[in-house]
């Protein structure tokens, strides 16, 4: 099974889990759109590329699905945030519309050290996460407060809905998925 495959098999069963999982209408909505695109979505060459903070990778646990991301993980193209000058040392992002061709959708992986903040930001695209692994606490939806949440959650940011994320204890890994008005083509 080549790279590509594993990995879409991988976002295909992360894509049911958040429909599954929805906790809005949005959420599934997008989760729905998502594994329709990626289930035909043409593949593109890429050299994996690692950063530093996936040295905590062996830390990734809770489920079969983050036992099965960090195996995937190094065969993978990260990079640093670019909200984020750290140079991968605590924060990256394997970008899935780089990956697969997906009209339409801006989609990802992100990756967040132990006891790290992703920065406060917003975007015109609606977005669902799926946390895979670590429990964080996340800004999100226009709530000015953080709220703990789990391993195989999902969260919906509005559009320009100000988020942030804080790493637990264990690294955050979380599937990203932007759609609709102010996607990059």
């Amino acid at each position: 099974m080549s790279t590509h495959d594993g990995l879409r098999s991988w976002l295909t069963d992360a894509a049911d889990s958040a429909i599954e999982l929805a906790a809005r209408h949005e959420i599934s909505e997008g989760a729905h759109i998502f594994r329709t695109a990626i289930e035909t979505a043409a593949a593109i060459p890429y050299e994996p590329q690692m950063l530093p903070v996936l040295r905590n990778l062996s830390r990734v646990a809770n489920s079969e699905r983050a036992l099965k991301f960090a195996e995937l993980a190094p065969s993978l193209r990260w990079i640093p945030s670019h909200r984020w000058d750290d140079e991968g040392q605590d924060r990256a992002l394997c970008v899935l519309s780089d990956v697969f061709d997906m009209p339409g959708i801006e989609a990802g992986i992100m990756y967040v050290d132990q006891g790290c903040t992703y920065p406060l930001h917003n975007h015109p695209p609606q977005e669902l996460y799926l946390t895979v692994s670590g429990t964080a606490r996340w800004r999100f939806g226009g709530a000015e407060e953080l709220v703990e949440m789990q391993p195989n959650m999902t969260l919906y940011n509005r559009p320009s809905d100000f988020h942030t994320v804080e790493a637990g204890e264990t690294p955050l890994v979380a599937m990203y998925i932007l759609w609709g008005a102010g996607v990059r083509s």
